[in-house]
């Protein structure tokens, strides 16, 4: 399985780590548990996979724009694709989710959101004052 998987590495990066660990594997003062499969993967793990996972979420959160490509317009399909970053993201705080949300919708909207927050916030004012 290790020698399927690193012999089908032969470009870039993947040649480097395909050649360290076949050196690795082929020589025999290095003892077996240094082989292993699981060392195999975590090291794969540990070059090709992002680190950062939260950070890149945080992007693809910034990067969602209602009017552009895939939505067009589609508040919906935008609203659904939010909300499902904003999950991953593990972001909680809702100021920093209103703020990303109104930058990603249009100025219209963003507008007709602000404004409805004021009114609601102003309603709830009089009505518990």
């Amino acid at each position: 399985m290790k020698l399927i998987l690193l012999n089908k590495m032969s470009k870039g990066r993947g040649a480097d780590f395909s050649k360290g660990w076949l050196s690795k594997i082929a020589n025999d003062t290095v003892p077996e548990e240094h082989k292993s499969k699981e060392l195999t993967v975590h090291d794969f793990e540990k070059v090709f996979l992002p680190t950062d996972k939260t950070s890149r979420v945080w992007a693809a959160l910034a990067d969602l724009h209602m009017e552009g490509p895939p939505f067009r317009g589609d508040f919906h399909g935008f609203r659904s694709s939010f909300e499902l970053e904003a999950g991953k993201s593990g972001v909680e705080d809702e100021n920093i989710l209103k703020d990303l949300l109104r930058q990603a919708v249009s100025t219209d909207l963003a507008f007709k959101m602000t404004s409805l927050e004021n009114e609601l916030k102003t309603y709830i004012c009089t009505r518990t004052g």
